[in-house]
Order: C-alpha cells, then structure tokens, then sequence
C-alpha cells in the first residue's frame, strides 16, 4: 500500500474553496458526493493506497482530508485546459476539516517532522516513500488524537458542517 499526497491551491485549480466546502456540507447531511482527484505518480498509485490531501496558498494550510483511493488511475481530461496527459483516481475521505474555520495539521509541521519532502509546493498525487508515509502516519494519528475533544464538540455545536469523520 502507498501514501499518495494531493495538493491543492483553491486560488488556482478547477476546484474551488466553495466546491471543497460545498462537498464538506453534503457529506456531512449524507448527501452523495463524487471525488477524484489528478495525480503525478499514476504508475505507483493502486485503489487501496491511502490519501493525505494538503491545501496550498493563501489561509491554513496544511492536511483538510485523509481517506482510501477507490480506483487504479485513469486517463481524462486536462483540468487544467492546457491539454496534457492527466490521470485521475476516485477517492473516499474519512475525514473532511474546514481549514477556515477548525485546526488542521500544518505544513509548518509536517515540514519539522518530515522535512525531506515539500509541503508548500510541486505536483499533486505524489507518492511517500516508505520512511515518510510512516512518520505521517503517526503525526496524522496524534493529530486526531489530540483534537478529538474539539471536534466532538464542534459537531455538537453550530459548526457541525465544517468536520466530516467516518464514525
């Protein structure tokens, strides 16, 4: 199994900061929702393998959404309308963070822990290798860990569509 990372600028890709929270909003009021996602490493990438998706740009950024690629890579159109070879994988979160709003993993932070790897920049869909997949792994579980307290009460509370968590 790989750890994919997927990077996404809201300032300048086909998916929006609405879009994420469009689809943040209707996974959370079970509302069915299509994801995939462009990805660099097409040829390493397997349905199964784990996802960490990292917003870039303006605002927190850091990890928003972890969960499992659904589908091998597949071919289709450039999002980007530049019109080259582009692969794409479906994916399912089990968790969604609104990073407007809640904390999220930072990539100050994934930068400390794993600095061997660039959290700010570069092509989405990359593959970890096996050392650095390790080291998220646990930084991503004590993540969670240390926030569970916040986000339950954030569910109970009038932010209860700004986080998404397999229960």
């Amino acid at each position: 199994m790989s750890t994919v990372i997927f990077k996404w600028n809201p300032a300048f890709s086909s998916s929006p900061m609405i879009g994420y929270l469009e689809n943040l909003y209707n996974i959370c009021h079970d509302q069915p929702v299509d994801f995939n996602w462009s990805v660099w490493d097409h040829d390493k990438i397997h349905a199964g393998d784990r996802y960490y998706w990292v917003k870039l740009g303006y605002g927190q950024v850091g990890i928003v959404s972890a969960g499992t690629i659904t589908s091998d890579p597949y071919q289709g159109e450039d999002w980007s309308g530049k019109g080259r070879e582009t692969y794409y994988v479906d994916y399912e979160p089990d968790v969604m963070i609104n990073p407007d709003t809640l904390p999220i993993l930072t990539s100050q932070e994934l930068t400390r822990e794993i600095p061997d790897f660039d959290w700010y920049k570069g092509h989405s869909g990359i593959v970890l290798n096996e050392q650095q997949a390790a080291n998220l792994e646990i930084l991503w579980h004590n993540f969670i860990k240390r926030n569970e307290g916040f986000w339950q009460k954030a569910i109970d509370s009038r932010y209860k569509d700004q986080l998404w968590m397999v229960k």
